[in-house]
């Protein structure tokens, strides 16, 4: 009888995740470099052993899809503005006996309120443990550590909790621009840049929610080549800051997002 064959790490970890009661699901990894931007992957959110990964090439463009199911993936048409044209209407003169001057009242356009979005908030304490979790994971592998980037969390926090109501995992939601541009929006100069998403189910104490996302981020640095694109963002050499969101939906889900920037 042969001996049994040792699991590797990344296996032990997907064994665990198997024979677990938890929950995990991670978005698609998503890198860009300077201002070329790599495709956006909106998977299907479901419950993982092997976790999805795919990522554009370091070098930017387009990259390699990684997914098993992108062949099959057709990319969501975005919705471009119709031009809705306007009508000039030549007033008519009705005659009456006695004309009296008519006041034309003016329609004022209503003004379209533009949708705003309330950033979720993470406490102080949970950020700072899932961010030396993840240098923990840098300085092992010889990496500097990232910085906390406030504006960068801002962006990332935005995001978090589009995904909440209703977005779904997903790197772009309707309506939100690109990943370049949402940092920009917040201030944050950038020459690169990535982004992981995920989440899992847990409890409502900060330590659940941290022990939800360092479990989320031990799963993306479990990942194997080729389809290890949340492990190539998190040990990224390039990399010098980061920002997080780690927040708890009202259904006990903790939803993280991770933003990268070089």
């Amino acid at each position: 009888m042969d001996p049994p064959v040792p699991l590797t790490a990344a296996a032990k970890f997907r064994y665990t995740l198997v024979a677990g009661t938890t929950a995990v699901v991670i978005g698609t990894a998503f890198t860009v470099a300077g201002l070329t931007r790599g495709p956006i992957e909106t998977p299907s959110p479901t419950s993982v052993d092997v976790p999805l990964a795919a990522a554009a090439s370091p070098g930017g463009g387009e990259g390699e899809d990684l997914l098993p199911s992108a062949d099959t993936t057709s990319p969501s048409a975005k919705p471009s503005p119709s031009k809705s044209a306007k009508a000039t209407k030549k007033p008519s003169k009705s005659p009456s006996a006695k004309p009296s001057p008519s006041k034309t009242k003016t329609a004022s356009p209503t003004p379209t309120a533009e949708k705003t979005v309330t950033a979720a908030s993470t406490s102080g304490s949970v950020l700072e443990q899932v961010l030396a979790h993840i240098n923990d994971a840098r300085v092992a592998e010889g990496l500097k550590a990232l910085t906390l980037d406030e504006n960068l969390s801002k962006a990332a926090a935005i995001h978090t909790q589009l995904m909440i109501d209703g977005c779904g995992l997903s790197h772009q939601c309707s309506g939100e621009a690109g990943l370049g541009d949402r940092f920009s929006a917040q201030d944050v100069k950038w020459s690169s840049a990535g982004e992981n998403i995920g989440y899992g189910s847990s409890g409502s104490s900060d330590a659940a929610k941290v022990k939800a996302a360092n479990g989320l981020t031990d799963s993306m640095l479990a990942e194997v080549p080729p389809n290890d694109g949340h492990r190539k963002n998190l040990l990224n050499g390039s990399f010098t800051r980061i920002g997080l969101s780690v927040v708890r939906d009202a259904d006990g889900i903790t939803w993280m997002t991770q933003d990268f920037v070089g």
